[in-house]
């Protein structure tokens, strides 16, 4: 039998052997530790919301010393999701203290945690039920104001319906006038959390996939406001914040072509319907996996025949084939000029002249229709030849690649669009100049890029709907909407390309059942005469931009087909969309008002508006009447070769419109005139100074005025050209307006003779100028309008 060893083990492994008893415990110690630290001291939180923040989403905070260092400090803040508060706890520098709607503070979790220790949240209930209740919670409002500390409120009360601001209430009105000191108001921008799993889209909380695993979010802080301010001037304030951030945050914005890509080769989306096209007269469909294939063999076949010019024209109608153009040449970091074959012969040549085009693509299908006459040396290629060119096996090689990779494969290491850059210019869209010549507006991928990502979360698209794509891609709506909307996100697009056919496109929305169209007042106008009534019943989106819409008429459509057309606004130089009415929302027992009749909506997301007056363009306080201007990364980056007109019109980052408007205090924007020398008929931009102009230089005036163009509004058009005269030239403007028709102007710019009216003089200012105000009143007042 072995001896037994009686040796006395060391102290250290008989301590060792505890260890793996005390580690629970010494956890559960660790975390009373930190709870009783997190009590005392509510900052001890923020490094556990900051890990959930970073987990959840990729963050990014921006001007956060923005926030006073000491004294109080309010902070106001849209209001989008359940956890706008959590994000706005982990980017401000200092501790919060947050106000919470009655509704939400029912909430056992959110009770919890923002009444945790001494960093007690303020809940007021908003119900109504307890009109004190209400008085008592703006009171600990500014007693803690009083008392030095940071408090965040959401002034909107509830949680955003549909993604956009809504009004503030005035409550913060009433804490701010009953403060003991100043209190600085810093508002604050909670950005791209629409369409989160925490906020309403889509029509539910909580019960639905967030489209994309850690999503691009952003808190952005402004610059502070002086106390005290109204509840309207801290949301307009807000909305400000919203552009900025979209400024600032649109370094990380994917350009269009390359969201395309990456959307077309999802693998749900490949074989999914892309395109219906009746360009050709005969329908057909595409689907994605053959649009990605089809813009990237042509991009390979134009690589070696468009030649040097880095502007390359395109003269298509709206549909695939122009389409797949316009996508081949972004392949090729080409810039695609879509010229516009309603105009006459010296705005295309003008245009071809200015953008340096020497090579164009065509159809000669569509030239034996509507012809072009290319300038000497500007090549011409037909899309026949183009695709025709293209063999089988490598259309099927590409197929092979576009099926078997993924979509950031082909971005980046086959297509090589990595090098595609932000401030490459895209396209340029000429829209009428005031002078003899048109404007080349030049759209960055950053434009193009942001607005569209701005319109599709603005009014919520996504695959499941149809557009009706009708405007022609040399129309600025028609370009960003119809083109590249539909391309970012596999939505289906049935493409028409002449929206006049009524009859035709009634029935074709009805086939399709389309979900999506953009028009105009002129075109809704046709469709009341000639559509069926049950053409357009399939709608739940129907935007008209590009002339003002009547109330009346809007109300006359909804009778008809069942759906009410929503006014839009937007401009070539704004990439172009500004504004949009929305259908209003009954979410949760909560109705947001998104339609204003007689208003052109509120601003998309990452844009804002606000006033200026005209003659100092200094910015008029919130509410007043002045030239509206607009801010935000959908800014052009300028007029082609013309910097002076670029800095008359943009200046500090603001577009100045031409419109006289106002920003009313629930954010919507009213248009109540125009002081730029343009007439709107039937959607068309008239230059109403290159007309003048035009008519002197037939008569041969020497410089003497002897007439003046104006527009006076009209039932049917929008707008109408309005001739005052002097009486002696009367006599001579059937032949004017003969000559005017021999240089190549369009109908539609030539006045009827019956608009023509005699004056003894014409109103001038002290300066000698012509008074534009005043001949506005007088053409209406000629016209019978007033």
């Amino acid at each position: 039998m072995a001896p037994v060893s009686h040796a006395v083990r060391p102290l250290f492994a008989t301590q060792a052997d505890f260890l793996p008893d005390l580690w629970p415990l010494a956890a559960v110690a660790v975390v009373l530790v930190y709870l009783v630290l997190a009590w005392v001291f509510p900052a001890f939180l923020r490094p556990l919301f900051w890990l959930v923040a970073h987990t959840l989403y990729r963050f990014h905070v921006y001007h956060p010393g923005r926030i006073p260092a000491t004294g109080p400090v309010l902070l106001v803040s849209n209001h989008v999701t359940y956890l706008d508060w959590l994000l706005i706890w982990v980017a401000s520098p200092r501790p919060v203290t947050f106000v919470l709607w009655a509704q939400f503070y029912r909430n056992p979790f959110l009770r919890l945690i923002l009444s945790f220790g001494r960093g007690r949240a303020i809940p007021i209930d908003s119900s109504g039920n307890r009109p004190r209740a209400v008085v008592d919670g703006l009171r600990r409002m500014s007693a803690a104001l009083d008392a030095g500390q940071v408090v965040c409120v959401f002034p909107e009360q509830t949680l955003t319906r549909n993604g956009q601001i809504l009004p503030f209430g005035r409550g913060v009105e009433w804490v701010l006038r009953n403060a003991r000191q100043p209190v600085p108001v810093v508002p604050v921008f909670l950005n791209n959390l629409w369409g989160s799993m925490w906020s309403w889209a889509r029509g539910r909380v909580f019960w639905k996939l967030p489209p994309e695993f850690r999503r691009r979010v952003a808190v952005y802080f402004g610059q502070p406001l002086p106390s005290p301010c109204t509840a309207a001037a801290a949301r307009a304030a807000v909305q400000e914040c919203s552009a900025a951030c979209g400024i600032e945050s649109s370094d990380y914005t994917l350009p269009v072509n390359r969201q395309f890509v990456r959307s077309a080769a999802r693998f749900r989306n490949l074989f999914r319907c892309a395109f219906i096209d009746v360009a050709t007269g005969t329908e057909r469909q595409l689907t994605w996996a053959a649009v990605l294939v089809g813009a990237w063999c042509l991009s390979r076949w134009l690589r070696t025949r468009v030649g040097a010019s880095q502007n390359v024209g395109i003269w298509l109608p709206t549909g695939a084939g122009s389409a797949l153009a316009n996508i081949a040449l972004s392949f090729l970091g080409k810039t695609t000029v879509n010229l516009n074959y309603t105009a006459g012969t010296d705005s295309i040549n003008s245009a071809i002249r200015q953008a340096g085009i020497e090579t164009v693509i065509t159809s000669a299908k569509f030239t034996a229709r509507i012809a072009i006459n290319l300038p000497e040396g500007v090549r011409r290629i037909d899309l026949e030849d183009a695709l025709g060119g293209i063999s089988k096996g490598e259309k099927l090689l590409r197929m092979a690649m576009v099926v078997l990779l993924p979509g950031w494969v082909l971005d980046r290491f086959v297509l090589r669009l990595g090098k595609t850059r932000l401030d490459d210019v895209v396209t340029i869209l000429f829209s009428s100049g005031s002078t003899g010549e048109p404007k080349g507006v030049m759209m960055t991928y950053r434009n193009i890029s942001t607005n569209t990502a701005a319109f599709i979360h603005g009014v919520e698209l996504d695959a499941a709907d149809r557009m009706l794509a009708v405007l022609p891609f040399f129309h600025s709506f028609g370009y960003t909407v119809c083109l590249w909307a539909p391309a970012a996100i596999a939505m289906e697009a049935v493409y028409f390309p002449d929206p006049r056919q009524a009859k035709e496109l009634g029935e074709l929305c009805r086939k399709h059942r389309c979900t999506i169209l953009l028009g105009t007042a002129t075109f809704l106008r046709l469709y009341l005469k000639r559509a069926g009534i049950e053409d357009f019943r399939s709608l739940r989106l129907l935007v008209c931009g590009a002339e003002k819409l009547p109330v009346a008429l809007a109300e006359e459509f909804r009778a008809k087909f069942g759906v009410l057309p929503l006014e839009g606004y937007g401009c070539t130089e704004l990439s172009p969309v500004v504004s949009v009415n929305l259908p209003d929302v009954i979410l949760g027992g909560v109705r947001q008002r998104a339609n204003s009749p007689g208003t052109v909506g509120q601003p998309i997301p990452n844009v804002c508006a606000r006033a200026f007056d005209p003659e100092t363009t200094a910015p008029l306080a919130h509410g007043e009447e002045g030239v509206l201007g607009v801010k935000g990364p959908n800014v052009m980056l300028g007029y082609l070769h013309q910097p002076e007109k670029t800095r008359d019109v943009v200046r500090d980052g603001w577009y100045m419109t031409g419109d006289v408007g106002r920003i009313e205090d629930d954010g919507f924007i009213r248009i109540t005139g125009r002081i730029s020398r343009f007439a709107k008929i039937g959607g068309e931009m008239i230059p109403l100074d290159r007309l003048d102009q035009e008519m002197h230089d037939i008569l041969n005036t020497n410089g003497d005025r002897v007439l003046v163009v104006a527009a006076v509004p009209d039932v049917k058009r929008g707008e109408r050209v309005v001739v005052l005269h002097l009486p002696d030239v009367f006599a001579r403007l059937e032949s004017v307006f003969a000559r005017l028709r021999e240089r190549g102007l369009p109908n539609l710019w030539i006045p009827d003779p019956r608009d023509c009216y005699p004056v003894d003089s014409f109103p001038a200012l002290g300066n000698g100028k012509l008074d534009l105000r005043r001949v506005g009143e007088l053409a209406k007042q000629a016209a019978g309008l007033n």
